[in-house]
């Protein structure tokens, strides 16, 4: 833990203001010139599927992905993801989508946008984005329709977690420090290298006033804001940390103003040794609501409670101590006395809502089904984004008694041109005993020789679970559904949705029974004749990538296996990734620590059963992967190519933990279409080229 101050007018300063830019006063309209903004209908006819599903199909597939519901219920801002090969890349759009209407109009000038948000009165929208030329984020303010574009800000760094407050006067963000005129000269003559995961610079809180254009920085300290939310009635919470990086995360406090100003005390309202996320404050500014992985006892390896903290008595109550789901999200009804939670319940996800006062759930959408994004309106109506077997994203209305209406088309109609395995829900015994649930997407072709190979993806995490959709553009299934294959989803033991003694499970010992849960599913197929025992294949990334490891140093069954961002020595990886405390829970201990590497890490190493492995193997990494460091990956192949097993390793430049550019996407897929079709007998796979670019051999990886 560390100390902090009582934040007060003698420690924040007064007011630091910067005064209105001389080019506020002036048209800065940056809409595209070209033409009026598109206009789409929220219902198009959903088409018969007539062709099979190819990887360029699949990664190129447009999605709703985020839903911000206007107070009103009468509009909303809906983000919709599309691919652009040209720029080998995706990007977000902003729509605004009248509701009764059904219609979403294309807000072309924001499309540079990080955020957009309605103000108040939802006359105005603010937006987080570049001006022309620059790559640092600036306010922008805008009419509804997404007219009058105009830069509000001209702040020295880049601005963040854009949001209105309430009465609609002022605008909040969040800004790192800036370097001093001294500070920067100095770097600029002598600090030719940056220290290595070193927080030099603070991110606090500013506003600005939207008709004037003059910001107030409202906070200072040697620590971050790492999040703040403002109640109805005013109170500001803040949510702060002693740094920006994500291990000081699970050291953050919340703090609060009843009356914020510049320079306005702050007072602390939790002092604890976990991550309070999600934190919302009631509409009174009497209570904190937050989400942690917490028990009675403390942070643990636990799934995500609902906490409920009192702010003038300090008592905090666990809400959802014995549920089987998994927190994932919250919001506070308009009267205050419920929650909407956002809730991870095995293979489905929906939306409940939980009495403040009782702890008592009400089940409101919690179908076969995904949730992907919801926003709450003053009615206490919510506009949900779902994906379903049958759309990659929809939105549907759900009242204060549950009762949900459709009201988009758009994800349906986007992928129903394309053939699509049956998403079947499958249950199984594990080797002890407990019971696994996963999915069996059969081929869409069955073979007439027997059953058909199987590829089984292990889900990341691993606390995480599958979900009904399969629409993740890493999995493709309907990509190798159509080639022949069914693939094997299984919700194996450490993951959420279950209880806390499912994820437990994978506590101290990593693999107790999570690869015993993955082999049985297999064993369940195998079984009841859905796949065959000789063409087997086992993939996975991240943590998947992790399962995919073990799994074929323990058995030879696999004719073939890729693996993505996954790690083989758990010590090394504890001590180069860029966070330790989940996987400080899950091991209970710190590589460093007296023992830790006898004890804990070394036994459950993977190096130390790498030597019995014989699967052809298939691995990808991100150069530039801060979470599981690449070397990892390249130790998996120094020691699979010196052992003589068939290898090959894929180093992406310029890519992290997850592949972005659309060109590296599609090579991972056409790298593994084709691993799985020559060492299982398929069909060989035909590489397919990004669209307007003529494949080559040198992309496609022979």
């Amino acid at each position: 833990m560390f100390v902090r101050p009582i934040l007060s007018a003698a420690v924040v300063l007064a007011a630091t203001t910067a005064c209105a830019h001389p080019d506020f006063a002036e048209n800065t309209e940056r809409e595209a010139a070209s033409s009026a903004p598109a206009r789409i209908d929220a219902r198009p006819a959903i088409p018969v599927a007539d062709r099979d599903m190819t990887p360029v199909d699949m990664i190129a597939l447009a999605r709703l992905s985020d839903v911000d519901l206007h107070a009103s219920g009468r509009q909303a801002l809906v983000t919709r993801s599309v691919a652009d090969w040209a720029e080998d890349e995706r990007f977000d759009q902003y729509w605004r989508y009248d509701i009764a209407a059904g219609t979403l109009d294309h807000l072309v000038a924001l499309d540079d946008a990080d955020s957009v948000h309605f103000s108040p009165d939802g006359e105005r929208l603010v937006a987080d984005m570049p001006p022309e030329g620059s790559g640092q984020d600036e306010v922008f303010l805008a009419a509804a329709d997404g007219s009058g574009l105009q830069r509000l800000t001209h702040h020295p760094t880049s601005v963040r977690s854009v949001s209105w407050s309430p009465d609609g006067a002022w605008i909040y963000f969040l800004a790192t420090d800036a370097y001093s005129d001294a500070e920067q000269h100095d770097r600029d003559r002598f600090a030719l290298i940056d220290p290595y995961f070193e927080t030099v610079r603070h991110r606090h809180l500013w506003r600005v006033d939207p008709q004037t254009g003059q910001s107030e920085r409202m906070t200072q300290g040697a620590w971050s804001v790492r999040g703040y939310d403002i109640a109805a009635n005013g109170t500001m919470m803040l949510r702060i940390a002693p740094a920006g990086d994500l291990d000081s995360s699970y050291d953050s406090e919340l703090w609060i103003s009843e009356h914020p100003r510049p320079g306005g005390p702050f007072r602390p309202v939790t002092d604890n040794a976990w991550r309070e996320s999600h934190a919302r404050l009631s509409p009174d500014g009497r209570h904190i609501a937050y989400r942690a992985r917490i028990t009675e006892n403390g942070l643990d390896y636990v799934q995500y409670k609902l906490v409920v903290h009192d702010i003038e008595s300090g008592r905090r109550r666990i809400l959802t101590a014995d549920a089987d789901f998994d927190v994932d999200g919250l919001a506070w009804t308009p009267d205050g006395r419920s929650l909407i939670v956002a809730a991870r319940a095995g293979v489905r996800s929906g939306l409940v809502r939980i009495d403040a006062a009782t702890g008592a759930v009400i089940e409101l959408s919690l179908q076969d089904r995904r949730l992907m994004d919801w926003s709450v309106d003053a009615s206490g109506t919510v506009l949900a984004l779902f994906q379903t077997p049958e759309t990659n994203g929809d939105l549907w209305r759900i009242g204060p008694d549950g009762h949900d209406t459709r009201l988009t088309t758009i994800g349906a109609a986007e992928v129903a041109p394309f053939h699509r395995p049956e998403q079947q829900l499958v249950r199984w015994q594990s080797h002890d005993g407990q019971i696994i649930e996963g999915f069996y997407f059969p081929p869409l072709l069955q073979p007439d020789d027997g059953p058909p190979p199987l590829v089984v993806q292990a889900h990341g995490g691993p606390r995480s679970a599958d979900e009904f959709g399969q629409w993740k553009w890493g999995r493709y299934v309907p990509v190798l559904a159509a080639r022949g294959y069914g693939v094997l989803w299984v919700n194996y033991r450490g993951g959420v949705g279950y209880g806390d003694d499912f994820m437990r499970a994978m506590r101290g010992t990593y693999f107790a029974h999570a690869d015993a849960d993955v082999l049985s599913g297999v064993d369940h197929l195998v079984a009841s004749g859905r796949a065959d025992p000789d063409r087997l294949i086992m993939s996975g990334w991240s943590a998947g990538g992790h399962m995919t490891n073990r799994l074929i140093s323990t058995t030879d069954r696999f004719r073939a296996a890729s693996t993505g961002a996954s790690a083989v020595d758990w010590a090394a990886h504890h001590l180069t990734s860029d966070t330790r405390g989940a996987r400080r829970l899950l091991f209970g201990a710190d590589a460093w620590a007296e023992g830790a590497l006898e004890d804990v890490f070394y036994p459950q190493s993977l190096l130390r059963d790498l030597h019995r492995v014989s699967t052809p193997t298939l691995i990808f990494a991100g150069e530039n992967d801060e979470r599981v460091h690449p070397s990892q990956s390249i130790m998996l192949y120094q020691a699979l190519r010196n052992l003589g097993v068939e290898v090959r390793l894929y180093l992406a430049p310029g890519e992290g933990h997850s592949f972005s550019d659309l060109s590296h996407r599609l090579f991972r897929i056409n790298a593994e279409l084709d691993w799985y079709a020559r060492h299982t007998g398929q069909p060989p796979h035909d590489w397919q080229a990004r669209p307007g670019v003529a494949l080559d051999e040198d992309e496609s990886g022979q």
